[in-house]
């Protein structure tokens, strides 16, 4: 598939600094598009300085790896320094700040879901190896085979970025925050455009139905990191879950039909059958609106 802007890695952000040391214009007065090459000089406010001595993807590595561990509110650009053992303007040549930081990390690990995404197009398969019990939905009979090649590969799209959120948890809220600014993020929201475009339907619905796919990634992803954080906190969340169900279970079933009907849907229960079963639901309603 045809993915409109390309991902753009790491490690050619990192040549676009070694150039700056040609004595190229390094300003940030390019055309400032999406899809600019135009090489950025992050911070520094325009003043000459030397060249930084630590590379754009040993930042990247070593800020996921934090953030991975102490969470996105307690990570700094002096403590990330440090555990580089270098000085902190050696960040400031990426990012003048910690939320731009935060972005270009995300972007990084959106552009790792692209990659993923792209690879299993490649090889002729419709979701990772992670979500093999979670076959693809049959269509419907009214369903155009394009409309179904469009379901597929939003689905593939959104089920590779899931993976990088469950890794790390910090993730979605990230992306909830930013926004398609970085590369790798309006690259995520063209890709899941185009293949809205390959369905019956009009602009307007493709607009609103490509921000309800993009919401519900990055909304329920931080909804299940949330989750999975809190049952590592709990001293122990399968007693305090179980409790939850047995509180439910005590209101007046009168009252309460719905919530005593579905109680026992609990036990097959988990962060990955929710997440599905949402986005599942979700492509069949974009599905529907293709029939006419």
């Amino acid at each position: 598939m045809d993915s409109g802007a390309s991902r753009r890695s790491v490690r050619d952000l990192d040549t676009e600094t070694e150039s700056s040391d040609s004595g190229e214009d390094q300003s940030p007065g390019g055309t400032g598009g999406p899809s600019d090459t135009t090489p950025r000089r992050r911070g520094g406010r325009g003043k000459p300085r030397s060249r930084a001595s630590l590379s754009l993807e040993t930042i990247i590595d070593a800020a996921i790896s934090t953030l991975d561990t102490v969470g996105a509110e307690k990570v700094t650009l002096r403590g990330l320094a440090a555990e580089l053992q270098s000085g902190v303007a050696s960040l400031y040549w990426y990012a003048s700040g910690k939320d731009e930081l935060m972005a270009i990390v995300a972007d990084e690990l959106l552009g790792r879901a692209l990659e993923e995404a792209s690879a299993l197009e490649e090889s002729g398969m419709t979701r990772p190896s992670t979500f093999a019990d979670f076959p693809d939905p049959e269509p419907d009979t009214r369903t155009s085979d394009s409309t179904g090649e469009g379901l597929v590969q939003i689905r593939r799209l959104v089920l590779c970025l899931f993976i990088q959120m469950i890794e790390h948890r910090w993730l979605a809220g990230q992306l909830i925050k930013a926004g398609p600014d970085e590369q790798n993020s309006l690259t995520y929201w063209e890709r899941i455009g185009q293949a809205l475009q390959k369905m019956e339907l009009n602009v307007t619905t493709q607009f609103h139905a490509s921000l309800a796919v993009v919401n519900y990634a990055s909304g329920m992803g931080a909804e299940v990191s949330q989750g999975a954080i809190n049952r590592e906190a709990a001293v122990d969340a399968e007693a305090e879950f179980a409790e939850q169900v047995d509180h439910w279970s005590s209101f007046s079933p009168e009252q309460f039909p719905f919530v005593h009907s579905v109680l026992e849907e609990f036990q097959n229960f988990d962060d990955k059958s929710e997440f599905v079963a949402g986005l599942d639901l979700l492509l069949s309603g974009i599905e529907r609106q293709t029939w006419g």
